[in-house]
């Protein structure tokens, strides 16, 4: 009896031990859960360019295919590309991913960045007024240059650009307007000249492409520009793809 007895209280011991062993692993469990949040995030914010960019038309559809799965994507739209990194970079913002082109962040001021991939080319359209004739980059000086706000990608590429061949503030004018705001102006010949930073879906190139009285301008150095800036790459944009009645 004794010994049937000690193991009967012996089993009743094991069973509470694999019980109470049990009830502290699932609140471990728990508790690890609650800090560390392991688990992916079911709301993430996207930093986008202005509305009516490409980068706001895509988050637009990644926020459709996202809220398939459950995940609420909410997109904050600011000045441009500049303004969405430092937004990246800022354990604050509450901005997790963004849209970014080349060369706006070097690899050593992007350490705190993962890149997810190539998405699509973003030219640098350079349009001038149809009454300018701009053979050679000398032929800019004295213009009045819209290089987009202070901010987007735009203003930091056209900078380093112009500044390279020696277009900067004091001999020519450049000005700091939105796309939407530059491209009328350059209809109606109120500006020379227009940087401007966008895919070809945009509908101020589409307009600016098709006008009559504005003139897309050829780069002849941009070989040269891309062996100096190994982010960009040149692209061929062919006569007629714009407007083929009118060439």
């Amino acid at each position: 009896m004794a010994v049937r007895d000690y193991t009967q209280a012996f089993r009743r011991y094991l069973v509470i031990v694999v019980i109470a062993a049990l009830i502290l692993t699932a609140a471990a469990v728990g508790l690890a859960f609650a800090l560390l949040n392991p688990t992916p995030p079911r709301t993430v914010a996207m930093a986008t360019d202005p509305e009516g960019s490409i980068s706001a038309e895509l988050g637009k559809r990644y926020q459709e295919i996202l809220a398939r799965s459950g995940i609420e994507l909410r997109l904050v739209p600011s000045v441009g590309a500049v303004e969405n990194v430092t937004r990246l970079l800022d354990p604050k913002s509450g901005i997790s991913v963004g849209i970014i082109p080349s060369g706006i962040i070097n690899q050593q001021q992007s350490t705190k960045l993962v890149s997810l991939g190539t998405l699509f080319y973003e030219p640098l359209w350079p349009f001038l007024h149809a009454t300018q004739r701009a053979i050679k980059h000398e032929s800019l000086r004295g213009m009045r240059i819209s290089i987009g706000p202070e901010g987007s990608g735009t203003h930091a590429l056209a900078v380093e650009l112009l500044a390279r061949i020696g277009i900067i503030g004091h001999n020519a004018t450049l000005l700091t307007l939105t796309p939407e705001v530059a491209a009328e102006k350059l209809l109606h010949n109120e500006i020379d000249a227009v940087a401007l930073l966008a895919a070809w879906e945009s509908p101020v190139v589409r307009q600016l492409v098709s006008a009559r009285d504005i003139t897309l301008v050829s780069i002849p150095r941009a070989d040269a520009f891309v062996a100096l800036y190994p982010f960009l790459s040149k692209v061929v944009l062919r006569a007629g793809v714009g407007d083929m009645v009118n060439n």
